[in-house]
């Protein structure tokens, strides 16, 4: 398993999140306030291990959509994860208000 994880599933996915990165960035260029798109920046940037740029695509959902509760969930996620779990409460309680209480329970 570990040759086709290596030499042929790992590039394929790489592959594959490079083009959505690339789609995402391209749909900023279009329209550059759609929350979606740096939600899905943010989250493929935490799943690639980049976790400062998935907290700004995070931040910039949540700046572009004060209710976008998934994006609050992600980022507390993290912040928990970090430790920070001050923060952490705060994106759980603002996405609890917009109707996502996941990171609370």
């Amino acid at each position: 398993m570990g040759f086709w994880r290596k030499a042929v599933i790992q590039p394929a996915l790489d592959s594959e999140t490079e083009s959505t990165v690339q789609e995402q960035q391209e749909l900023l260029r279009k329209e550059p306030s759609n929350p979606r798109a740096y939600f899905a920046l943010g989250t493929l940037a935490h799943l690639r291990g980049e976790t400062i740029a998935a907290i700004e695509h995070f931040k910039k959902a949540i700046e572009l959509d004060p209710a976008y509760a998934a994006a609050r969930v992600s980022l507390g996620r993290i912040y928990a994860i970090q430790g920070n779990y001050e923060l952490a409460w705060q994106q759980a309680r603002a996405a609890e208000r917009s109707g996502d209480s996941s990171l609370i329970q």
